[in-house]
This record gives C-alpha cells, sequence and structure tokens, in this order.
C-alpha cells in the first residue's frame, strides 16, 4: 500500500485504510515490503449476539521482524464488491450512520501499539451492540498496519506501509432470515476436445445473515458413471455469502481421458446452508466431451465396417441362393421362385458347403504339412467369408471393450479452486485418502528415520495411490505429497530414489514384493527422498 505520511488526527488515517480491497473470505495479507513482516490471528470472527449485549475479545499481532515495529489499530465497516468473492472497506461516516453501523460498535483501547521484535502483542477489542441494532448480519474490519513517520519539514512522503486485517462477522439476533439459491451452474464450454472443464456456479444470498453454502458437484459419464466430486465449501471457514450479494464460485475440473468416456456429461450440484434449519438447493448442467479428429477416425471405421458388412451378406446371399439353384438372372428378374427351390434355400448351406469342402481337400493329405497348405489353401479360397468373420469378431470386441470400460466405476481426476491465490488443486487421491483415514482407528506415529516419500499414482486406478499412503504411513513413513499422472498408465511399480539411500529403497521394494529400483539425483531439489510412481501390480498389496 502506498500512503502519504502527514502529522494529521487519527481519523485521516482511518480513510486511507478504506481505499484497500481485499479478498472477504481469504486471511487479508498485505501488500507489503519484503522488509517488514506482519501477521495477525485470527483471521476471522464470527460470532452471535443480542441486542444490548456486549462481547469481547483479542487478536494476536505477531512481529516476526528483527528490530521494534509500531502499530495502528482501527475499525471499518465491510461490504461485498462483485461476485469474485472481494470485498471492500468503508470507512466511519458518523453524520450518515448515526450509529447503526458495526464499525461504530467496536471500540479499540490501544490506538497505537509498539511491539518488540520477535514478540507478539495481544489486541483486546469491545463490541457493543445498541439496544436498536436491526437483526442479522454486521460486517467490519479491524485494520493493523504500520504507519511512516512524517518528516522533519512536515512535507509529505511517499512511503511503503502494512496492512492485515481481522474481519468480524456478527449476527444479531431477531428476525433472522436465511435464504439463498444458486443463480446459476454452467460449464465456460459447453463443446470440448478433452476431458477438462470449467464451472461457474454463481449462489445467491438473499437473506439478512452471511450463509456459507457447502456441498459438492458430481461429474458424471454418460452411462451414470460418476467421473469426478467437486467439494465446495468443505473445510475452509472463508466461503461465506454476505447479504444481497452474488458470489460466483469457479473450478476446473481434468478427468483422465479414455476412448470409452467420449460423449454427453452431466454435472450435478448440490448446496446446503443455514445454521438455524438446513437447507438445500441443486442445479444441473450438461457438456460434451468431443475429440473431433479422433471421432473422424472412429466415424470412418464404423463406416468401413458398414461396407465391408454388408458387401459380405450379399456375397454370402449369393453364394446361398447359388446352391439352391438359382442363376443370378433369377436373382433380380423378379420371376417367381418354385416350392422346390425354396426348400433347397438354407441360410447354413454355404458354411455347410465350405465344411463339406473342407473335409474332402483333407481326405487326400497324409502329413501335417500337406494338412497345413491344405487348410491355408481353403482359407486363400473362402478369403471374403473369413475376412468378414475377423471384422465381426473386431467389432465385437471393440463393442465388449466399450462397454466394460465406460461402465468403469470411478478414474482419476482433479480439481483446481480458482479465485484462492495461485489456485488450489486436490485429487481424487486426496478424496479417496480422506475416506479411507475416517475408517482408521488411531495413526500410526511417524518414524522421523525413515525417508520422506512422494507418490505419484500412474496406473490409472483411482484410489490406489491412497490406499499406499495408508500402508506406508501405518508402517511410520511420511507420505510428503501425493498427486495422479492422469498422462500416463503403468503396469509396473516404480521406486526412485536419491543416492546413498539404496538400503531404504530396497526396503520398499521389498514391501511392495518386488518393486523397479531407479537411482536419480535430481531428487535433492523436493522434500521427498524417495518417489513412488504407482503401477497397477501392487494392487493385490495395498488393497
Amino acid at each position: 500500500m502506498i500512503s502519504i505520511s502527514k502529522t494529521k488526527p487519527n481519523k485521516a488515517h482511518l480513510y486511507l485504510f478504506s481505499g484497500i480491497f481485499l479478498m472477504s473470505l481469504l486471511p487479508a495479507i498485505t501488500f507489503a515490503q519484503s522488509a517488514l513482516s506482519l501477521t495477525v490471528s485470527p483471521t476471522l470472527f464470527e460470532m452471535s449476539a443480542n441486542p444490548g449485549q456486549e462481547w469481547s475479545s483479542s487478536i494476536r499481532v505477531v512481529n516476526s521482524n528483527s528490530y521494534p515495529i509500531t502499530i495502528f489499530a482501527n475499525a471499518v465497516n465491510f461490504a461485498p464488491q462483485g461476485e469474485d468473492g472481494q470485498g471492500k472497506f468503508v470507512p466511519i461516516i458518523e453524520e450518515e450512520s448515526k450509529g447503526q453501523t458495526i464499525a461504530e460498535w467496536i471500540s479499540i483501547p490501544e490506538s497505537e501499539i509498539i511491539i518488540p521484535p520477535e514478540q507478539t502483542h495481544k489486541l483486546d477489542f469491545t463490541i457493543k451492540v445498541p439496544e436498536d441494532a436491526s437483526p442479522g448480519g454486521h460486517f467490519a474490519a479491524v485494520l493493523i498496519g504500520t504507519k511512516p513517520p512524517a518528516n522533519e519539514t512536515g512535507v509529505p512522503e511517499v512511503k511503503t506501509s502494512q496492512i492485515v486485517t481481522s474481519l468480524v462477522f456478527l449476527r444479531v439476533t431477531g428476525d433472522v432470515v436465511e435464504s439463498g439459491n444458486i443463480r446459476s451452474f454452467r460449464t465456460t464450454s459447453a463443446i470440448l476436445e478433452k476431458p477438462e472443464a470449467t464451472f461457474e456456479l454463481r449462489f445467491e444470498n438473499k437473506g439478512n445473515v452471511h450463509i456459507q453454502p457447502q456441498g459438492d458437484i458430481k461429474i458424471l459419464n454418460m452411462w451414470g458413471q460418476e467421473r469426478g466430486v467437486i467439494p465446495i465449501n468443505r473445510s475452509t471457514m472463508f466461503g461465506n455469502v454476505l447479504p444481497e450479494s452474488i458470489r460466483m464460485f469457479t473450478f476446473t475440473w481434468t478427468g483422465k481421458w479414455s476412448m470409452a468416456d467420449i460423449g454427453r456429461y452431466t454435472a450435478i450440484a448440490t448446496i446446503g446452508y443455514g445454521d438455524k434449519e438446513r437447507q438445500f438447493v441443486n442445479s444441473e448442467t450438461a457438456f460434451w466431451v468431443i475429440p473431433w479428429k479422433i471421432m473422424g477416425a472412429v466415424i470412418l471405421v464404423l463406416l468401413g465396417f458398414a461396407y465391408l458388412f454388408t458387401w459380405a451378406v450379399k456375397l454370402y446371399i449369393r453364394k446361398m441362393l447359388n446352391l439352391a439353384g438359382l442363376n443370378s438372372s433369377q436373382q433380380f428378374s423378379g420371376k417367381m421362385i418354385s416350392n422346390n427351390q425354396k426348400a433347397r434355400l438354407s441360410v447354413v448351406a454355404p458354411i455347410e458347403a465350405g465344411m463339406l469342402d473342407l473335409r474332402g481337400r483333407l481326405q487326400h493329405t497324409t502329413t501335417n504339412t500337406d494338412r497345413l497348405k491344405t487348410v491355408a489353401g481353403f482359407v486363400s479360397n473362402y478369403k471374403f467369408f473369413f475376412l468378414a468373420l475377423l471384422g465381426a469378431i473386431l467389432f465385437i470386441s471393440a463393442v465388449v471393450w466399450y462397454v466394460k470400460s465406460a461402465s468403469t466405476p470411478e478414474r482419476p481426476y482433479e480439481v483446481t479452486f480458482e479465485g484462492v491465490g495461485e489456485g488450489v488443486k486436490i485429487t481424487s487421491e486426496d478424496t479417496a485418502y480422506q475416506k479411507l483415514v475416517q475408517g482408521e482407528k488411531e495413526k500410526v506415529a511417524t518414524n522421523p528415520e525413515l525417508p520422506q516419500i512422494k507418490i505419484v499414482n500412474r496406473s490409472g486406478i483411482n484410489g490406489l495411490a491412497a490406499s499406499l499412503r495408508i500402508y506406508l504411513e501405518n508402517m511410520g513413513y511420511e507420505i510428503v505429497s501425493m498427486s495422479n499422472d492422469l498422462e500416463t498408465k503403468e503396469n509396473n511399480t516404480i521406486i526412485v530414489f536419491e543416492p546413498g539411500l539404496e538400503d531404504q529403497a530396497l526396503t520398499l521394494s521389498n514391501i511392495l514384493e518386488g518393486a523397479l529400483l531407479s537411482s536419480y539425483s535430481g531428487l535433492s531439489e523436493s522434500k521427498a527422498q524417495i518417489s513412488i510412481y504407482v503401477g497397477k501390480d501392487i494392487v493385490n498389496i495395498v488393497q
């Protein structure tokens, strides 16, 4: 933040704070110069109070610098701005607000505090709710920051200061209304070439208190199989939507590519909210995953198969009619077929004739070599029939594979939450791990003598890395990271280790019943000393 330092009353300093815009639902950490560090805890207060009630608490202000700092504290009102979860600070204007805003109810005894180096100061504050306070939500922020000193001449100087905030969300009891709905839910693109969709969910708060929508978005393929679950506000306290405002949540889902999952997808959002009474709303949207180049090749193959099949059927029918004593001119001349000719017609006649032909040829052979030559000649003579048969077998096999693959219950995926710093990412392995942890009785303590491990799922089997993590954690290993590799599908598990950790890597290989080993010095750049790239071969070991 850029400020102008002048010797003025504290009220001028308060107006200075009002020009800062922060993320309303995230810890407000500041625009500070790198040499100065200032943090506060907690970053959000949520409380309820009755009209006329007094509520007191404190904020821990931490000076982690090697020198003392002087801080100033003021309270301002807080209001939503836009749909991206941002907010604005509104200064107190007593002539207009007349004591009806929460910032006017907050009193901070200490307005200027000196914090010694590497020390923590407890900043007390009190909220006195007026008797005539309107019921519902009231929102403020306690701004805590440094202030550049004025120069000796009194001329304003441009200097850098730091501001941190602690938000205050107060609910005054009375006629409280909790009401919300999903204003819109859609993907940014209706047709995609790969399974990677960005969802925009706009939630509207129509009540008079802040609410935190919680729930999930389930993504299903055209066969109803789950291809992803996006959690919404499950483990955060910073997903609030302020009264009479709309907040847009943005998520990017990336699924594992599969030919069997081409087609229409459905995403179902189910949101719950409310402290007094839990209420639920839902919405649904659809999108298509159609890789045009691959689809073009598939269509050409299908058309080619259809042409081949039609041509083979015609040949077969012609052969069948010839065996019944009908020539080509009779087949298409429109002449009546006699009852005797009809009696001789048989669908399996060409096959029977072929079998008789093969039997007759084999009767004149005496050695295995002659028999092989006879069979080869037979196949050559009936090559069109066998080509059609091979095409039918391949087509049926492709259909069986498609149905089996499309009905796979789950596939690996990743979800990125936009608008949260640089984007927070979770994977299907994280979700599976949380489910598995809930079933564990107690967690085994980490053994500091064991190497730290990174796990990457390359098996294509959802939840396999999570199962391995539980398996190793129960042995005392520390797992520092876990992720999916959506581009590969490996059968063999590979353990990559830093030079000097041969014995530990060999132990892990024995635990995983002979996993492959590889040494690589580049691992020293990360926290993990050993990386395990999970393949299908450990399914029976860890699951």
